[in-house]
């Protein structure tokens, strides 16, 4: 089976350079999971797919940039029509901070009309769980804690794709990479220390600790985009794809 990556939004909180805040399309036959829908992230999505393929979203953490678009994305879908279900997983606070989302945004439309489909909630754990056609589990990461930040592991059809979320680097980052076949990785800084995320020389000091057989940078922030012909690993841009 051939596995498809798309980076529809490859950018950081602040969509540095122009791009969209994070989202991943995984996708092969059966296979349908967004990793991460930022709140920019609906007009990325329709710039490269139909909103209505998308089965399953996998959420790394509960900030806007990586959650708040799917309470646009349900709204356009229903308007759409949609009929099939969706189903979101995530950190455990995932159901509250939606239903929260929903009534800040749309209050007069959420818990008011009823949804043309389904949308199911669960919580990631570090036991894998099927989602989207694939497995996924998650594990903790260091960040914002109230976030409640953890990196994802997607297993399918004898894969393993790793995602750091948002994370500073630490002993879990190496866990949630470890003997993956693909490991995307943020960037949010070209250099220094910062306390809630990794740049990219601490990643090159640590390469030799990261078990992946691949990595890719994502996430990237302002400084990482000026010194962009400096990079070593592989950087996506908002389109960008990924065959495995």
């Amino acid at each position: 089976m051939s596995l498809r990556l798309q980076f529809l939004g490859s950018g950081n909180a602040f969509s540095d350079g122009g791009r969209a805040n994070a989202a991943i399309l995984l996708s092969a036959p059966g296979v349908s999971l967004l990793l991460d829908c930022g709140g920019s992230a609906l007009p990325a999505i329709k710039k490269h797919v139909d909103p209505a393929t998308i089965d399953a979203i996998a959420v790394t953490h509960l900030h806007g940039d990586h959650f708040g678009g799917i309470t646009y994305l349900v709204l356009e879908q229903h308007f759409a029509g949609r009929t099939k279900p969706l189903a979101i997983g995530g950190p455990p606070s995932i159901s509250a901070r939606l239903r929260a989302a929903e009534q800040a945004l749309y209050p007069d439309f959420f818990g008011r009309v009823p949804l043309t489909f389904s949308v199911s909630e669960m919580v990631l754990g570090a036991e894998p769980a099927p989602l989207g056609g694939t497995k996924v589990s998650a594990l903790p990461v260091l960040h914002v804690r109230r976030a409640e930040p953890h990196g994802l592991r997607v297993q399918v059809d004898g894969r393993l794709i790793a995602y750091s979320g948002d994370a500073r680097w630490s002993d879990e980052l190496a866990a949630v990479a470890k003997g993956a076949d693909l490991f995307i990785c943020e960037a949010s800084f070209f250099e220094g220390d910062d306390p809630a995320h990794i740049s990219y020389r601490q990643l090159m000091e640590h390469r030799s600790e990261i078990d992946a057989k691949r990595i890719v940078l994502t996430h990237l922030g302002k400084t990482v985009l000026a010194r962009a012909n400096e990079l070593e690993l592989e950087h996506m841009v908002d389109g960008s794809v990924i065959e495995l």
